[in-house]
């Protein structure tokens, strides 16, 4: 039966999703909860900000608002976080969770044409974000009644991808320590061992459910930002020279990922209000996915 399954799932003879379920007997024949856990929560789907959302489902995406205009023409602009925003609410406007069901997921990559999709925000979203920019936009007599997110067609493949190589990790794991682990698995201490080993290295690797509940956790110490930056093609598009050269201070002092992070969030978001003050509502969003792609 793994065998099998593992050739099925590596062959695309069957969807993930049906190689998922059918995991299911195999995680019964191990008796393993955390097995059985990241399955049902695969087919299932997560919660909101679960701790064992994998990182890969949780992607970075600007939320852009839609100025309308007196004389009926719109602009976008990309929506940057103060450093002083809740952090739980930051964290809600700079990324989206994909939380939905293999399934889901499966059946969203088939239904998008383009390789870009967008997904409309509720209207109390756009409120809560377009608050800051409103008595500056009112100046001008424009208002703010929606907003959206841009996601890539790539974003939900890279979900099935590493999904698919997470099961067929474990799977041959497990048949290569177990070879006949459907006829003959026996329930010793040293076997339910392995296969606790082998579950959590492939499924969860260092984010795995033994960690997070005796509260450790891991850390990327070493960083350096080796980066082929075209300051040129900043230029072109508004930001201006003392602008780019604080980026410039920003790329070569940064020790670490989260600090880098943090630094050049802080000047896009003084970029972009400058960049608004001075009407250039076109170059916003190409600056803004210059910098991400940095990040």
């Amino acid at each position: 039966m793994i065998k099998q399954l593992i050739s099925d799932i590596a062959y695309d003879k069957i969807k993930l999703s049906q190689g998922l379920t059918r995991a299911k007997l195999i995680a019964n024949e191990i008796k393993n909860d955390i097995f059985t856990n990241w399955l049902n929560k695969e087919l299932e789907g997560y919660k909101y900000q679960d701790a064992y959302l994998p990182s890969y489902r949780k992607i970075w995406s600007l939320i852009e608002l839609v100025i309308e205009m007196p004389n009926g023409s719109t602009h976008n602009f990309p929506v940057i976080t103060n450093e002083d925003l809740d952090a739980k609410l930051k964290d809600a406007i700079n990324h989206h969770y994909i939380i939905e069901p293999i399934s889901i997921v499966e059946s969203q990559i088939n239904g998008m044409e383009a390789q870009k999709g967008y997904i409309n925000l509720p209207p109390q979203l756009v409120d809560i974000v377009s608050t800051p920019y409103k008595v500056e936009i009112a100046l001008y007599k424009g208002v703010i009644r929606k907003g959206y997110r841009e996601i890539g067609k790539i974003h939900y493949q890279n979900v099935i991808e590493m999904t698919k190589q997470k099961l067929i990790d474990t799977l041959m794991n497990l048949n290569n320590e177990f070879p006949n682990l459907e006829d003959k698995y026996e329930m010793t201490q040293e076997n339910n061992e392995k296969v606790q080993t082998i579950i959590t290295t492939h499924i969860y690797g260092n984010n795995n459910p033994l960690n997070i509940a005796n509260g450790q956790t891991v850390n990327q110490t070493d960083f350096s930002v080796s980066l082929n930056i075209d300051y040129a093609k900043l230029s072109s598009l508004g930001v201006e020279e003392p602008e780019i050269n604080e980026l410039k201070e920003i790329v070569t002092n940064s020790s670490d990922k989260n600090t880098f992070k943090t630094k050049v969030l802080k000047w896009l978001g003084t970029v972009t209000s400058s960049m608004t003050g001075r009407g250039l509502y076109d170059s916003l969003p190409k600056v803004t996915e210059f910098i991400t792609n940095l990040i």
